[in-house]
């Protein structure tokens, strides 16, 4: 809260003085803020409901994305009233020189400052700690549908006799789909389970020995920084990541300012930015319930990603030339699309490496959009003032074609599910 309103209060001033220092502060302190409150949000969902993680995140990183319907009102509001057209072009991109536009800025920062400020005041009163029963261990629950996996598999491959059926009822009672995640502690149970059935076979001690030994062995399902760092499926992550940091950044900077040269209309490329971040949430709300339903998977969600991000890429630089309606569908779609990085970056740490080392882990995959965000003005500025928008927005696409078929040549082998 402190060096994340520090950057926006801040820069109020600084941006009155020097365009450089003021990207440079928002770097030195929203960068950092920003990563300890992805991390409070990991850690607080991994404890509470890891095995709801995905729809979790979701909707706890889309509450930050949701801020953004709130900004684009206010400052176009506040800064540019009268629907004031850009008046200079350097290149191919156009700017708002008016005195009028420019003088209200350092204001309206005060202004969002003073709104970010008071959202994370009440972040802060509400965040708490789990109950006992539910902080003891997450990985306990997180291991709790491969111990149930585990049991059932063996309960199926027993003879078919009247005690193997009164097992497998009461595992299924017990420990079946229906079980709550509230329940997951019951598994230290099993064995008690199991002793007291009076028909007791040969088939439920290979039982209450599988669930033993995944119960004794569950940290081994959790890789530690070194491992994960060797493994191809954090790289499949990573290029995921870095390649829907490049679109995002595209959208953000670039949506806009080349639509102008189309689309003369500012309220209405407001109204775009204005549905981006509701587009964006939904999106991540969405496939989060369908990745914790296991209707997809996280190597489906991210091809999906990559799919979608592709295609528009390869078409956006003729979209706007050819309808504003169309223009808006792109990259609605795109903001779609690209928004799934916050759910599958933070899921894929607890899921694909364990609960032991989650943060570091989830540090490490992270770091992805950090590459990416360097990465997009060095190679989008470049191709912007050399070959022109096309190549700006081919350039993306291309990279994704290329991520796509890593992502898809990838063993995305899940050991926590």
């Amino acid at each position: 809260m402190t060096i994340t309103n520090l950057a926006l209060l801040g820069s109020a001033w600084s941006m009155q003085v020097s365009i450089a220092w003021t990207a440079l502060m928002y770097g030195v302190l929203g960068g950092p803020g920003a990563g300890i409150s992805s991390s409070v949000i990991v850690q607080t969902v991994s404890r509470w409901a890891p095995e709801r993680a995905a729809v979790l995140l979701a909707t706890t990183s889309g509450a930050g994305t949701l801020l953004a319907v709130v900004q684009n009102q206010i400052i176009t509001a506040f800064v540019n009233p009268e629907n004031l057209q850009p008046d200079a072009k350097i290149g191919p991109r156009t700017y708002f020189s008016q005195p009028e536009i420019l003088d209200r800025v350092p204001r309206v920062l005060i202004i969002y400052g003073a709104i970010t400020l008071g959202l994370q005041m009440i972040g802060y009163l509400l965040i708490t700690d789990p109950s006992n029963h539910s902080s003891d261990s997450s990985s306990e629950a997180i291991a709790h549908a491969k111990v149930s996996t585990d049991v059932e598999e063996l309960v199926a491959h027993g003879q078919g006799n009247s005690c193997n059926l009164t097992t497998n009822n009461q595992l299924n009672k017990t420990y079946g789909p229906d079980c709550e995640s509230s329940k997951s502690m019951e598994i230290l149970d099993v064995s008690s389970h199991l002793s007291e059935n009076p028909c007791r076979s040969s088939n439920a001690g290979t039982i209450e020995e599988k669930v033993g030994t995944n119960l004794r062995s569950q940290e081994a399902y959790s890789y530690t920084p070194k491992e994960v760092l060797r493994s191809p499926v954090f790289y499949a992550v990573a290029f995921f990541g870095i390649a829907m940091e490049y679109g995002i950044l595209l959208v953000a900077n670039f949506y806009k300012k080349f639509a102008l040269l189309y689309i003369h209309n500012d309220k209405y490329l407001t109204l775009v930015g204005t549905l981006v971040p509701i587009i964006s949430t939904c999106s991540r709300i969405v496939f989060g319930i369908f990745m914790d339903k296991t209707l997809l998977t996280l190597k489906d969600v991210i091809i999906i990603g990559l799919s979608i991000n592709c295609v528009l890429c390869a078409f956006w630089y003729l979209s706007a030339r050819v309808s504003d309606i169309l223009y808006m569908l792109f990259i609605l779609v795109l903001s779609g699309a690209q928004g799934l990085m916050y759910v599958v970056l933070p899921t894929s740490a607890l899921r694909l490496f364990g609960p032991t080392h989650l943060l570091t882990n989830f540090g490490l995959v992270i770091s992805s959009t950090a590459i990416g965000s360097i990465l997009s003005p060095i190679i989008s500025s470049p191709l912007l003032h050399a070959l022109g928008w096309r190549w700006v927005f081919t350039a993306g696409s291309i990279f994704n074609l290329l991520v796509l078929f890593f992502v898809t040549v990838t063993k995305f082998n899940i050991p926590i599910q």
